[in-house]
């Protein structure tokens, strides 16, 4: 019987040219010593003005690859790099133009992480022209970084098209120090400062975004807005939103919360209502898992209307 090959985890970063792959690489190796002494390989898919030094493979003992084309990057071409490197990691800085999709690995190189790098002064442009490749970009990604934040005032509508595109990921923004942090100074569509708060239907998207990523910001509060009844779950909760165009015309999904009905109140699948609810962080059984979930106090039913898609903006 063939002996099992040991696990070799993968780190994938990626993220357009000059959006500062290398520069985090560079960084996260120099800072963990387990990284040194021939462990690591990484495997560089395109290169930018910041290189991998001669002097710093050689102080950091990190051994580097360099493939052109996706085509040489195959399970077979992987296999043998681990057997000619046995790293304890690998660690990949991708081209985002290469086709997810298609990329496989051998089934013993696990990714443990994936980051995607996105440069602040350039996204707007960008996103605008290759959302969907954004979109692949971050599907899959634990980490999303914004650098070169410095005077660009877009930041907040930024982290809502992300996070439209992704719920998994964290979004983090880095400072002038380098530090990072997820929180912004954003003027919100609503005053946090009371305690019972309306918004009109359009501002639901944004709402979403921010409950989820902020949710502790959001307690102690009434909100109420008019929503759908998208479902009505075997454990006695609803569940409550709209369709949201995330990027484009295609590209619609549901952003909808789990709510537990503390009215009592006997709604339908595709009733139009006005809720009234306070935001709490709990265990859902539908989700299995610990998530945001309203609360409603008060729940009216509107007349019957269709559901509108809304905007991410």
């Amino acid at each position: 019987m063939a002996k099992k090959k040991k696990e070799v985890p993968v780190f994938l970063l990626n993220g357009f040219l000059e959006s500062g792959k290398t520069s985090l690489i560079k960084e996260i190796c120099e800072n963990n010593p387990q990284y040194h002494d021939d462990t690591t390989l990484i495997i560089v898919c395109e290169e930018g003005e910041v290189e991998y030094e001669e002097e710093w493979i050689s102080k950091y003992k990190i051994n580097i690859k360099y493939i052109d084309d996706q085509e040489e990057l195959t399970p077979l071409y992987l296999e043998e790099l681990d057997k000619e490197y046995a790293p304890d990691r690998i660690v990949i800085e991708y081209n985002s133009f290469f086709d997810w999709d298609s990329q496989e690995f051998p089934d013993y190189m696990v990714i443990y992480q994936q980051i995607t790098l996105i440069n602040a002064q350039t996204f707007n442009v960008m996103f605008n022209n290759m959302k969907q490749i954004f979109q692949k970009m971050v599907e899959y990604s634990s980490l999303v970084i914004f650098n070169r934040c410095e005077g660009v005032k877009e930041l907040s509508q930024y982290r809502r098209w992300i996070r439209a595109m992704t719920q998994q990921a964290q979004i983090a923004f880095e400072e002038s120090n380098g530090s990072l942090t997820t929180r912004l100074d954003e003027d919100l569509p609503y005053d946090l400062s009371k305690d019972e708060i309306h918004f009109e239907e359009d501002i639901y998207p944004t709402w979403y975004v921010e409950v989820f990523d902020n949710f502790e910001k959001y307690y102690n509060k009434i909100w109420k807005f008019k929503c759908f009844v998208r479902d009505i779950t075997e454990y006695g909760t609803i569940v409550v939103g709209y369709d949201v165009m995330t990027c484009c015309a295609q590209d619609i999904q549901f952003l909808g919360y789990e709510v537990i009905d503390e009215s009592n109140t006997k709604v339908q699948i595709g009733d139009c209502i006005y809720i009234e609810c306070e935001v709490t962080r709990e265990f859902s059984k539908l989700a299995e898992e610990e998530v945001v979930m309203l609360h409603a106090k008060k729940i009216t039913k509107l007349p019957h209307e269709k559901p509108k898609t809304l905007s991410l903006s």
